[in-house]
């Protein structure tokens, strides 16, 4: 299809003069672009899944949208989904995922939870980590021998979290919530937690690592696992034999505003919650095709006319 275009015959062009502004978005609400911004890029990242209790599993990270070439017309709503909470003492339910980070159409799915601990029986439905855009780590159960799955990531977003493992006595650990850039570290042995998986700096929009995986509860006598790179928290545990909980280290949160899941906590306490979400939008210039020379002036003189 061509128009008259200043004197050439060309076809017709979608303009999107938005002079590649960057616009991050760390809580819901409008944007409102520039008047000749009708193209974007975005960054969705999802809100982190809480950490286990006890020797629960490490919440996951948000999930990891990149998406190109989103047509906008006008301010437009973002939802930034808020971080999941750890799980309760006593441990009974296992962590909360967080929350979907939404851009029009595109949705990123929020982190699965830790999975839950040693009081629950192996039929819990609550010992496996949750699924997510990440999935959470897998609790462990010392009191019947019990071993619980990570739960599985969203294809394109994230991944699976690691699994719990004990001795069936007294000694038990989660496994780490998965990452956007690698899947959550399974436990290697009762006395140690799994680690968080890796979050991904993959997007041009940003040099920033997101939606770490956290790390891994212990129950006794021994470290939680790492934080996944990527805002993750560390999981909580102690470096000796059986103690009370006043001895052992609770995890830690997810960084806020990059989807890091929250680390699992040491033996009787509150596991840690997860990272909120961010949305980070580009708005493009491109034109492409056949344009007058005056427009072409204009937008060079100002330094904004696509390379």
């Amino acid at each position: 299809m061509g128009r008259s275009n200043g004197g050439l015959i060309g076809k017709i062009n979608v303009t999107s003069f938005g002079d590649n502004t960057v616009t991050s978005k760390t809580s819901s609400g409008t944007l409102t672009v520039q008047p000749g911004t009708r193209i974007v890029d975005a960054l969705i990242i999802a809100g982190g899944g809480g950490g286990g209790s006890d020797n629960g599993g490490g919440g996951g990270g948000g999930g990891y949208v990149c998406s190109s070439n989103i047509p906008v017309s006008g301010p437009f709503s973002i939802t930034v989904g808020g971080g999941g909470a750890g799980e309760p003492v006593p441990a009974n339910s296992g962590a909360t995922s967080g929350s979907n980070s939404v851009l029009g159409c595109t949705t990123a799915t929020g982190g699965g939870g830790g999975g839950a601990s040693t009081p629950q029986p192996s039929t819990s439905p609550v010992g496996p980590g949750k699924p997510g855009g990440s999935g959470g780590g897998g609790g462990s159960a010392p009191n019947n021998g019990t071993d619980f799955a990570g739960g599985c990531g969203t294809a394109g977003q994230g991944n699976n979290g690691g699994a719990g493992l004990t001795d069936g006595a007294s000694f038990g650990s989660g496994g780490g919530g998965g990452g956007a850039g690698g899947a959550g570290g399974d436990s290697v042995q009762p006395g140690h937690a799994g680690n968080g998986g890796s979050g991904s700096s993959a997007s041009p929009l940003s040099s920033c690592t997101f939606a770490g995986g956290g790390g891994g509860g212990k129950s006794c006598g021994g470290p939680g696992g790492t934080a996944g790179p990527g805002g993750g928290g560390a999981g909580g545990g102690n470096s000796g034999g059986p103690h009370p909980p006043s001895q052992g280290a609770s995890g830690t949160a997810g960084t806020t505003n990059t989807g890091g899941g929250g680390g699992a906590s040491f033996c009787g306490t509150t596991g840690a919650g997860g990272g909120s979400g961010v949305v980070i939008v580009k708005e493009l210039n491109k034109a492409s095709g056949v344009w007058n020379l005056k427009t072409q002036f204009k937008k060079r003189v100002a330094n904004t006319w696509p390379t």
